[in-house]
């Protein structure tokens, strides 16, 4: 009798089965609708049936089960079959209606159970990332010990415990507290340090570097990895941690910007005596200055900055007939000098002689940005609104090569070791590096800003620095087109501001009329100077130019009044 239940259980569903079987019609599969049966005894949905025959070739009305010819005329409603078969279709129904309800009070359940899984495998990343910063900090923090005690001769750990001593860290830190009282803006910059400082992703706790592994010759590391490599990897670190020491101690070094020279505008008949462009001349002895009063103007530097007591005066003043926007020296003969003008025309000087000796009139639009290579005398590039980027050879009348971009250039620039390569800013936010063998496409396409590219400069081989009106400078390997560092704190959505680089400083103008400084390992500016009473003053002027001096401190930037000043920084 036991052994009849399940028995009994199994006949009862085969037996439940075999009816719905009978009660479901063979063509569609589910219960019948307005059931017909054939002469052959076969039952379908009235309307399946007829379908079914209708799509059957014309001369053929054969039943779906057994294939015997079917007579339309003699197809027999089946009422009693419809009815038992709307009974199982609504028992069908109470049953699916009665799983949803059940299934909904799993289904929250189920959402909860996913949310928590989730909520918790993110939490333990990021415990496990915390962890792992904390390691590098403690790890970081003994080789800066190490080397403050090494510095100071204040020693940090008690000789009889081996451990820290408490006592001798307040006397460091009270140390570093003084000493940083003397340095008020490096104080400013600890907050962005954190963008500075990279996580050591390879930190171990201090246990183990001073635990049985440690002793026994072993690593730390886990996977047996050799001792070699695992110092290898230490002295990787430490070398890190002495680089961004070195850093901070050159930011250090200058407190502030010092106006030291002022030269006010002797245009005073010019609506507009916006300087566009500042620079050295290969000796620094002379720099001259060029903008929208068609004057470009040479001065003497040491004359300049020795005898600030008097209005300086430009030592040779040269006029043309378009307003200029650009000015280059040649790095080669300390007398020549390139101007790009508004009319598109690239001109080449001889100051000494004050005469215009070459014109190239080969642009159709204004023309932004004129440079000369720093490797080779004769070769010179410009960029225009046109879209092309023009090399000319000084030996000759007209340009040699024409490099066909897809947007207004406004920035270009020679590879300071190789002429074959040079660096292309443009309005479409993007900047270009072109191998001048191969110019019908860009070597390297440079995207992350957001609006147009002002300048385009080299600070190394690899390394290019961009301007944009954005309000961001970018630095990029221009080898993997990879943005390095974004710097961001001045104002620039409008006008040319004028960048300039100098090792790894980088001065740029802004909108708020004031002069930022920026060291290249940070994203924040370190130093700023106002051209007005106070900062954000006269905000309806810009700075329009800037320009370091060679191997020294001294920075000339220019204001859109056509004011220009020489500051230092100190």
């Amino acid at each position: 009798m036991a052994a009849a239940g399940p028995e009994g259980g199994s006949e009862s569903q085969l037996l439940q089965f075999e009816l719905e079987h009978e009660l479901k019609c063979p063509l569609c599969g589910d219960f019948l609708q307005d059931a017909v049966t054939t002469e052959c005894n076969h039952s379908f949905c009235k309307k399946c049936l007829l379908t079914n025959l209708v799509q059957q070739p014309s001369d053929a009305s054969l039943c779906p089960v057994c294939k015997t010819n079917v007579n339309v005329d003699a197809l027999k409603s089946n009422g009693k079959l419809d009815k038992i078969a709307s009974i199982f279709r609504a028992k069908r129904s109470l049953q699916e209606q009665q799983e949803r309800t059940e299934s909904k009070g799993e289904l929250g359940y189920e959402m909860m159970y996913y949310f928590l899984q989730y909520t918790k495998a993110k939490q333990v990343q990021l415990l496990r990332e915390v962890k792992s910063r904390v390691l590098s900090l403690d790890q970081d923090l003994v080789t800066v010990r190490n080397r403050l005690e090494a510095s100071t001769g204040i020693g940090l750990l008690d000789p009889t415990t081996g451990q820290a001593d408490p006592r001798q860290l307040e006397i460091i830190q009270q140390k570093v507290r003084e000493d940083l009282r003397h340095y008020p803006h490096m104080v400013n910059l600890l907050p962005n340090l954190e963008n500075f400082y990279v996580y050591n992703k390879d930190a171990v706790p201090a246990s183990a570097l001073t635990g049985s592994k440690r002793k026994a010759g072993g690593c730390p590391f886990g996977g047996g990895m050799p001792s070699v490599a695992y110092n290898v990897k230490v002295k990787r670190r430490d070398q890190y941690i002495d680089g961004v020491a070195e850093t901070l101690m050159n930011v250090s070094k200058h407190n502030r910007l010092k106006l030291e020279v002022e030269i006010p505008s002797g245009d005073m008949m010019q609506k507009s005596a916006i300087i566009s462009s500042i620079g050295f001349n290969s000796n620094q002895e002379y720099f001259a200055t060029a903008g929208v009063s068609k004057r470009i103007k040479i001065y003497d530097f040491q004359n300049v900055v020795e005898d600030r007591f008097r209005i300086p005066c430009p030592v040779r003043e040269l006029t043309w007939r378009s307003k200029l926007s650009d000015l280059d020296w040649n790095k080669h003969e300390s007398a020549h000098l390139a101007t790009s003008d508004y009319d598109g025309m690239i001109s080449v000087w001889d100051v000494d002689s004050g005469e215009n000796i070459l014109e190239y009139d080969e642009h159709e639009k204004r023309a932004w940005s004129v440079c000369f290579s720093k490797t080779d005398p004769c070769l010179l590039a410009s960029g225009s609104d046109d879209g092309t980027v023009k090399i000319y050879s000084t030996k000759q009348n007209r340009s040699v090569l024409t490099v066909e971009t897809v947007a207004n250039v406004c920035s270009v620039q020679y590879h300071p070791t190789n002429f074959h390569y040079i660096a292309v800013g443009c309005s479409d936010h993007q900047a270009y590096v072109y191998d001048l063998r191969q110019a019908n496409q860009p070597v390297v396409t440079l995207s992350g800003h957001k609006r147009a590219i002002s300048y385009a400069a080299y600070s190394k081989d690899s390394e290019l620095l961009t301007a944009s009106t954005d309000n961001t400078l970018r630095i990029w390997n221009v080898q993997s087109g990879e943005s390095k560092r974004v710097l961001s704190g001045h104002v620039n959505q409008k006008h040319f501001v004028g960048l300039a680089l100098k090792d790894d400083w980088v001065a740029v103008g802004s909108e708020t009329n004031e002069l930022f400084v920026y060291n290249k390992a940070l994203d924040s500016p370190i130093h700023r100077y106002s051209f007005g009473e106070t900062e954000g003053q006269n905000s309806h002027h810009f700075i329009s130019a800037t320009c370091w001096k060679p191997r020294s401190e001294m920075i000339l930037c220019a204001s859109s009044d056509g004011n220009l000043r020489v500051l230092s920084l100190e």
